[in-house]
């Protein structure tokens, strides 16, 4: 008897089948009396903000591990639509957390929301649409920026040394800048999405004999020979983000998200993505079917 992997997609999106942010809502502000159907309305609108602008967040989040500022908990980014209908240029901010902690003292729920602890490697954002005000914590997928140097140093394991030379002949040693970290973000998840069904048949010949939890993918940028894909113990992993400790604590997760009706465990398997230059860790949620 063999296992079958099968792929679920968080959120998915019923408009153009991209995978949403993991978020969780921390606080709601709203003004006193507004309706239920509005206040949907709302919610609905800040969710579309976050997956309209999650990669230009993502990319200052880079920006701040690259330049090893404080940790992520310690900023807060913004999404405040623009209050002109006809205007599309809405405002996207990142501020330290005693800065964001001033400007929401107009509305005290939020207010209160930063004060409380934030949670580890996530990012709380504060949105504004149409009048209502929300804090969600989202978890980040930076691609974060590799010389040549880290490349070279690689540990990469056996049956993955003959992509070396040219998985990494993208990577230089002057730092990115945003427009480069946004771009690389686009291309990681464009990756991962061109490379899903290949992941998925390795992971169910993987998991014959390897714990699903103990899988990590691997996606490597070959330019124009094509990608090499291929599927690793986390431990194996490791060893591509050894300079790397906010996605080795990525890599390092374990635990369920869920489970499905009928009592299944859903299980989030770590991608490693490494691609223009840069290395990041995303993420997919799979179930196993005997």
């Amino acid at each position: 008897m063999t296992r079958k992997v099968v792929p679920l997609r968080r959120s998915a999106d019923a408009d153009d089948g991209s995978v949403r942010p993991r978020t969780i809502p921390r606080v709601i502000s709203h003004q006193p009396g507004l309706a239920r159907p509005a206040l949907v309305e709302a919610c609905k609108e800040q969710q579309r903000l976050i997956q309209k602008y999650e990669p230009r967040l993502t990319a200052m989040v880079a920006k701040i591990l690259q330049d090893k500022l404080p940790p992520i908990e310690s900023w807060v980014g913004a999404i405040l639509s623009s209050p002109a209908p006809d205007d599309e240029e809405d405002l996207i901010e990142m501020a330290p957390r005693e800065h964001a902690v001033e400007i929401a003292e107009p509305w005290p729920s939020v207010h209160r929301g930063l004060l409380d602890p934030p949670l580890p490697d996530r990012l709380d954002v504060i949105v504004e649409a149409q009048q209502v005000i929300g804090l969600v914590s989202i978890d980040v997928e930076p691609a974060l920026p590799v010389t040549r140097k880290q490349a070279e140093a690689a540990n990469l394991p056996a049956h993955l040394l003959f992509a070396k030379g040219e998985a990494f002949a993208s990577v230089g040693d002057e730092p990115a800048n945003g427009d480069a970290l946004l771009e690389a973000f686009n291309h990681h998840r464009e990756l991962v999405e061109e490379n899903a069904e290949e992941l998925l048949e390795r992971l169910r010949h993987v998991a014959v004999r390897t714990p699903l939890e103990e899988c990590t993918g691997v996606v490597l940028a070959l330019g124009p020979e094509g990608n090499a894909v291929s599927v690793v113990t986390r431990e194996q992993a490791g060893k591509l983000l050894v300079e790397r400790p906010f996605l080795a604590r990525k890599l390092g997760r374990r635990g369920s998200p869920g489970k499905l009706p009928d009592g299944r465990d859903i299980k989030t398997i770590p991608i490693i993505v490494w691609a223009k230059g840069h290395v990041s860790v995303q993420t997919r949620d799979v179930v196993e079917a005997d």
